[in-house]
């Protein structure tokens, strides 16, 4: 039996040290507004709310839990934001390219979490913590069980590039024994994977194409139009390192500069 849309949403983003700024934080809100019709709230969980626009709500930093993206566990608290059981809220990264309709995110209302797939190569976890929606409260359990122990589960689930901890993998440890639920594939995509954005010398390695080794100048990055509605930019990557060129082994982007605007 299908269910009809969730009417409110609330989209949050996280932003702390110096890997996002306030204005690539205010990309994503007015993109948000673009492409979203049903009525929302939009917070930045921060602990630098210098330049974000106005509309932008500001909410600080859990005080625990701070040790690589351990932060954004918090969204499974009891009580988020002052939010209540009745209340969803819809998490994105920063680094996304918002390029359709993001209606989708209201359906199926029933599902108390739901996540992206993750499609890239040789992970690790089911779920892609680019985009997930939580009912809030319904999961406490899993920031409750983090914060008791986050040193000792940091050093158990450690994400790649130096990062202490990854959310991705505490959140695949949760759901070890039980069914992920996910957005349509064809909604979001990984751009290095789905928009045909590497070039033949990917093979080379990062620090060829650091050094332009590369074939990246060749050819564009495009979107596959099926519907697609983020493009998540998972890695070294940005959106603004392909808006007007190549980066590295990856190619321009005409889609970003067209989307990921004020």
């Amino acid at each position: 039996m299908s269910h009809p849309p969730i009417k409110h949403l609330n989209i949050i983003c996280y932003k702390w040290g110096d890997r996002y700024t306030a204005d690539e934080v205010n990309i994503l809100a007015a993109s948000v507004r673009r492409n979203l019709s049903i009525p929302h709230r939009f917070f930045c969980i921060t602990d630098d709310p210098t330049g974000l626009a106005p509309g932008i709500e500001v909410a600080p930093m859990p005080d625990q839990g701070r040790i690589g993206n351990g932060p954004k566990i918090y969204t499974f608290s009891k009580g988020f934001l002052g939010l209540g059981p009745d209340d969803y809220v819809v998490s994105l990264d920063i680094d996304i390219v918002i390029v359709g309709s993001l209606d989708f995110l209201a359906d199926r209302p029933e599902l108390d979490f739901i996540i992206a797939r993750h499609r890239a190569s040789r992970t690790r976890s089911r779920g892609h913590g680019a985009v997930y929606r939580l009912r809030v409260g319904a999961l406490s359990h899993i920031w409750e069980e983090f914060i008791a122990d986050a040193q000792g589960w940091s050093a158990r689930l450690p994400g790649k590039n130096d990062n202490p901890f990854s959310e991705q993998r505490w959140l695949e440890h949760h759901f070890k024994n039980r069914e992920m639920d996910h957005f349509p594939d064809n909604k979001i995509l990984i751009f290095r994977v789905d928009c045909s954005a590497r070039s033949l010398t990917r093979f080379l390695g990062r620090r060829a194409g650091q050094l332009g080794l590369t074939t990246a100048f060749f050819g564009k990055a495009r979107l596959p139009g099926k519907g697609e509605a983020i493009v998540s930019f998972s890695g070294f990557t940005k959106p603004k390192d392909v808006a007007h060129s190549h980066h590295g082994h990856l190619k321009r982007a005409p889609f970003v500069a067209e989307h990921w605007r004020l």
